[in-house]
């Protein structure tokens, strides 16, 4: 037996088949389909408690990058707001203490401290200078730092001023499709003590599509009414979709049914 007599049966069977036992199968097809989502949720839900988990495990990682300033990882939490309540109670407070106007999709709160070099001055003071006081000053200034004052020694009190005490910094925030939080200074003093973040669990692309479909028509030109249920597997790539259809037709004038099997492309020109 040749594969065009077993095609050739197989579409003699399809096309015997009754409207009834049609719309059975239509209907186990949606079963089946219920139970895939379902099973794809529970599948969905058990990498996101394993993700959630890992994240409460990480510690904060360091790695250089390409202009070889260190960057700091750690793991985001894959939530919702409303489940980041339950991971996280601390960062779910502070973002909802920021009143923000729309969904907050993402959050990353960190903290750290500025860990200056060492300056050390050394100052050669006479003795009659001493007796009649003195005042020095200083500055310990680089691109990241500014610190000016001075020191003084008079009338048996030594005294140190600060004039100006600034640090300066700047942050870069960003969060991967693995839920990775990258944060990274140009400040190669700054020294991360705590991060912590979440966004929404991503969706991957969903490549295969199994429709159920169904339309009814109508020509005002010959008064012809038929209607159309069937079935089309679908594979989407970019912007195409390609894959068989299997559907049944019915002219409601002439009771004439056929059975069709054959094949489509779509090209998605809009989306709203």
């Amino acid at each position: 037996m040749n594969i065009w007599n077993v095609w050739t049966k197989m579409l003699n069977a399809l096309s015997s088949l009754t409207k009834k036992d049609l719309i059975y199968g239509l209907i186990i097809i949606l079963l089946i389909g219920c139970l895939s989502s379902a099973v794809k949720q529970c599948s969905d839900t058990r990498l996101e408690y394993r993700n959630n988990i890992e994240a409460l495990n990480d510690t904060i990682r360091y790695y250089q990058d390409k202009n070889g300033n260190l960057v700091a990882t750690k793991l985001a939490f894959e939530a919702d707001i409303k489940t980041l309540k339950l991971l996280n109670e601390d960062l779910y407070n502070q973002i909802k203490d920021l009143k923000a106007k729309g969904n907050v999709n993402s959050g990353t709160f960190f903290s750290g401290v500025i860990d200056n070099p060492k300056r050390d001055t050394t100052w050669i003071v006479q003795h009659d200078t001493i007796v009649k006081g003195f005042v020095r000053d200083f500055a310990f200034n680089n691109q990241y730092r500014t610190l000016e004052g001075n020191v003084s020694y008079l009338s048996d009190t030594l005294g140190v001023n600060i004039n100006k005490d600034q640090v300066m910094f700047d942050y870069i925030v960003a969060i991967d499709d693995k839920n990775n939080i990258m944060i990274r200074s140009s400040n190669p003093y700054v020294k991360y003590n705590e991060i912590t973040g979440f966004q929404l669990p991503q969706n991957k692309p969903k490549r295969w599509s199994l429709d159920a479909f169904g339309n009814f028509n109508y020509s005002p030109i010959d008064n012809d009414r038929f209607y159309d249920i069937g079935l089309s597997l679908g594979y989407n790539f970019s912007k195409f979709t390609i894959g068989p259809q299997i559907y049944f037709e019915h002219n409601l004038l002439t009771k004439d049914k056929t059975f069709y099997i054959g094949g489509s492309l779509n090209f998605n020109i809009l989306q709203w």
